[in-house]
């Protein structure tokens, strides 16, 4: 029984990534240029497959550590976020690619402080709940339904989160101390 709910699951997956993939060629479509949609898409879908597969989860390791001492995801996250940096950053300071760096204010603060709440109430930050999700938890199903709607919302009234305070500019780490300084810190 088991191994069927699975293989819908994976059939939704594919079909739903077939869907994504198909609008991001219409938007490259219309707008007669590549934008990089599909292979954002696509890498998307890759990368989601993989950390589905490889059980990746960010708030079970810090959940780990802090109950348990145990310190082996922590480790695979900094790892994580440091073969990033290297393959990303050579790429930013040769401006192959652009980062986004924005300011931060009063609208990053109780967006972050709603999160948390989220998180808790929910049992999961944004990828454990698509990766439970993605496993095919009903449960999970309605925390991304909420967390989705919140999204919504965030843009719809997007005007009044812009207008609140913050700061006059973001920091680039590339920018302040150059490719081998960012690397280092």
């Amino acid at each position: 029984m088991q191994r069927r709910s699975n293989v819908k699951v994976v059939a939704v997956a594919l079909v739903l990534g077939l869907v994504l993939t198909g609008f991001a060629f219409l938007e490259e479509q219309a707008r007669g240029r590549d934008t990089g949609h599909i292979e954002s898409a696509l890498i998307g879908i890759l990368a989601g497959l993989a950390l589905y597969h490889a059980s990746f989860g960010f708030t079970g390791a810090w959940r780990r550590f802090v109950r348990e001492g145990r310190g082996r995801g922590l480790r695979a996250q900094m790892l994580l976020i440091g073969l990033i940096c290297i393959v990303s950053y050579p790429l930013i300071a040769a401006g192959a690619t652009r980062g986004v760096i924005l300011p931060m204010g009063l609208a990053s603060a109780v967006g972050a402080f709603m999160f948390g709440i989220g998180m808790q109430l929910g049992s999961g930050c944004a990828s454990g709940t698509l990766f439970t999700a993605g496993g095919g938890s009903t449960r999970m199903m309605v925390v991304l339904a909420f967390f989705i709607a919140g999204s919504f919302w965030a843009t719809y009234d997007w005007d009044f989160w812009a207008a609140l305070p913050r700061t006059r500019a973001g920091i680039s780490v590339i920018r302040e101390f150059g490719l081998a300084g960012g690397l280092a810190l």
